[in-house]
């Protein structure tokens, strides 16, 4: 499962609209138990596709929003009984 998610982000990230990356990464990071790839992916699109003034000077966007969701996940996860 962990090399479908591979696959499907790297597809999403490099073809798809940002959103559809987003909708893969947290499903990711919930169905598959410590994802930590999945911060590396938000360090690859920032390096593609941010940029110097990022969101209001923040240039590390997509990493900030990846460490948040894998920590959140983290979380959810340790409450939830699969």
């Amino acid at each position: 499962m962990r090399i479908i998610f591979h696959i499907a982000l790297i597809f999403s990230l490099l073809y798809l609209p940002w959103w559809a990356g987003a909708i893969v990464l947290i499903a990711a990071c919930f169905l598959v138990e410590r994802f930590y790839e999945a911060l590396m992916y938000g360090i690859l699109v920032d390096a593609l596709y941010g940029t110097s003034y990022g969101i209001h000077g923040f240039a590390y966007t997509a990493s900030l929003f990846t460490l948040v969701v894998f920590l959140f996940s983290a979380f959810i996860r340790e409450r939830l009984v699969w």
